[in-house]
């Protein structure tokens, strides 16, 4: 039986050329928790990317450190098809809304997934009744419970999709009115007259990291940002530590510290 909490922060070896490819820094699942697929694996060396993926069944992971027979089991694609983050720190709560306590653990059996420790008691995948990147519903009753399938907004989508009547033609802004922008006389610097969105995309398959699974746990080694000191060694990692890191761009040096 492995315990995910052991296997985060081992070093992961590749035993052909004797090398060392970084450090577990997470564990990614399929969509119903039942299989750990993927290991995410961080590395602070300029020659690697900050990070990589394996797949779990390509892993020896039951030693002092995880292993690998070659580095061309590293591969980008790896994460296709795991979808759901490492649910450790998750609240999670029962089907009626009472609190279990926060997930302590995940343990695997061949990489199938055994158990999941809560506060209060380890459920099994079957008894998972839902899950996002925050939180685990269970069913703690011993009796099958069916949820009803996720609804978006169906009537607004609706409302949204019904076209406008011909004798109401859409009406375009005219070009004099364009908003232009107003240029400041005392640092010449042009200002827009109205706030300005911004779209945030991502690759495709590339995962927004969730460094949840570091909560609680103590910083070995300082975090640095060039001679200074962002993250003393000792400091216990909590939401507001992750927050500085995530503003510093230093995730994966503290990921790679706090074990």
């Amino acid at each position: 039986m492995l315990k995910v909490s052991e296997l985060l922060g081992k070093t992961l070896l590749s035993l052909s050329d004797a090398q060392n490819v970084g450090y577990v820094g997470a564990v990614w699942f399929d969509a119903k928790l039942t299989r750990a697929k993927t290991a995410e694996i961080f590395s602070d060396d300029d020659q690697r990317p900050e990070s990589a993926y394996v797949e779990m069944r390509q892993m020896q992971c039951d030693g002092d450190a995880a292993v690998i027979r070659s580095q061309a089991a590293v591969l980008p694609q790896n994460l296709a098809s795991a979808v759901s983050p490492c649910p450790i720190n998750c609240q999670s709560y029962n089907q009626s809304g009472k609190a279990l306590g926060k997930v302590r653990d995940v343990l695997l059996e061949d990489n199938a997934v055994a158990g999941i420790v809560c506060e209060s008691k380890t459920f099994t995948p079957a008894e998972l009744l839902s899950l996002s990147r925050d939180m685990c519903i269970f069913n703690d009753t011993g009796a099958p419970v069916k949820l009803p399938k996720a609804r978006f907004h169906r009537t607004a989508q609706k409302k949204a999709a019904k076209p406008m009547p011909a004798a109401i033609p859409p009406i375009a802004a005219p070009a004099e009115r364009k908003a232009r922008p107003i240029e400041d006389e005392t640092n010449r610097v042009a200002t827009p007259t109205q706030p300005q969105s911004v779209t945030v995309t991502r690759a495709p398959g590339d995962p927004v990291k969730d460094y949840r699974f570091l909560l609680g746990k103590p910083v070995h080694t300082p975090v640095m940002r060039g001679e200074r000191v962002l993250i003393p060694a000792g400091t216990q990692v909590t939401e507001e530590v992750i927050e500085l890191a995530r503003r510093e761009n230093k995730l994966v040096q503290l990921a790679l510290r706090a074990f």
